[in-house]
């Protein structure tokens, strides 16, 4: 019996956990090449990500459909290569019916990837999320921030050396002092 309660709290503590860190009910995706055929289809996984395999040069349309989806606000980002579209504060009812479609075009042999999260607050109302590019030099992926946390502010400066810590290193031989 002890062993039965033990294995019904951790499973209620994952699925609780999951909740928590905004495990999103799976979105269909399907790619439609610029003739109107179906390029790829599939679903997102439970962070919201989903990529397709390469596709060939192009301009397509990548349609989300969900009659899943709770919140009343997400944001959206699709990607081929450094081509980035981002959609933010689309309703929730907007993926049910006819969905959310987004346009990029693609490179040879790119593919395209993409993420859908939830920008709800916890009062329902819609959070503003900026979509934060890996960096190089980096192991952290692209990801959504809050605007104005601390983690999207920083990534307006990595990488940029400032006109004031080039004179300071000028003046110091390059050494950085």
């Amino acid at each position: 019996m002890k062993t039965l309660l033990r294995s019904l709290f951790v499973v209620l503590a994952l699925f609780t956990a999951s909740l928590a860190l905004g495990a999103l009910s799976p979105v269909k995706v399907t790619v439609f090449n610029s003739n109107g055929a179906v390029a790829f289809t599939g679903a997102t996984d439970s962070n919201g990500s989903f990529a397709t395999p390469s596709l060939a040069p192009g301009r397509y349309i990548v349609q989300f459909n969900s009659s899943n989806l709770q919140d009343d606000s997400y944001a959206l980002v699709i990607s081929a290569g450094t081509k980035k579209v981002v959609a933010n504060a689309v309703s929730g009812q907007q993926f049910a019916g006819g969905g959310v479609a987004m346009r990029v075009s693609v490179g040879g042999g790119l593919n395209i990837t993409g993420n859908v999260i939830s920008a709800t607050n916890a009062d329902g109302s819609a959070k503003i999320m900026v979509w934060v590019p890996q960096m190089l030099g980096t192991n952290m992926p692209a990801h959504w921030a809050e605007k104005g946390s601390a983690d999207e502010m920083t990534s307006r400066t990595r990488g940029i050396i400032h006109r004031y810590s080039l004179v300071k290193m000028q003046d110091h031989n390059d050494r950085g002092l």
